[in-house]
């Protein structure tokens, strides 16, 4: 990657206001990350602009009360495998819009098999199962945007 490759992926960060990347390239790994200062507003009081997708809004801003699985403080997949995005991206469950999901929930996987792709920047980044067994739960709905970090899907190990 040269330096103009950079700098185009640090105007396009800018403009889409994107405080943190990664992307890891063949033999180079690349972490970006600025300072953002955000303020929250509750969701009732924002009236969305024509053409921006809910997803936009931060999941936490969603959601007006406590999930259940929250209320005991206690993590519910303790004890599985969580796959995280690596990256902010758009998330797809299948290959193409016709095609049958990589993984569903209740499926069992192997180590190395794709579950998900996560599509930054036009480049399709395949997300494959860490481990072998059970997946438990996948998270975002397909062509939801996810964040670096976020929550895709827990594998049961044991399952």
């Amino acid at each position: 990657m040269d330096i103009k490759e950079l700098e185009k992926i640090i105007k396009i960060l800018k403009e889409n206001g994107v405080t943190e990347f990664e992307l890891e390239q063949d033999k180079t790994h690349i972490k970006l990350s600025r300072a953002h200062l955000v303020t929250a507003v509750a969701p009732s009081a924002v009236a969305a602009p024509e053409g921006v997708v809910a997803a936009a809004i931060p999941a936490q801003l969603q959601e007006s009360s406590t999930p259940a699985s929250d209320v005991g403080g206690g993590d519910p997949y303790a004890g599985q495998h969580k796959v995280d995005s690596p990256i902010v991206g758009t998330f797809y469950r299948k290959p193409s819009p016709d095609a049958e999901p990589f993984a569903r929930e209740g499926d069992v996987v192997k180590k190395g098999d794709t579950l998900c792709i996560v599509e930054a920047m036009k480049l399709m980044n395949e997300i494959e199962a860490p481990v072998s067994g059970k997946v438990v739960r996948i998270l975002p709905e397909d062509s939801q945007v996810v964040e670096f970090g976020e929550l895709l899907v827990v594998i049961d190990p044991n399952g």
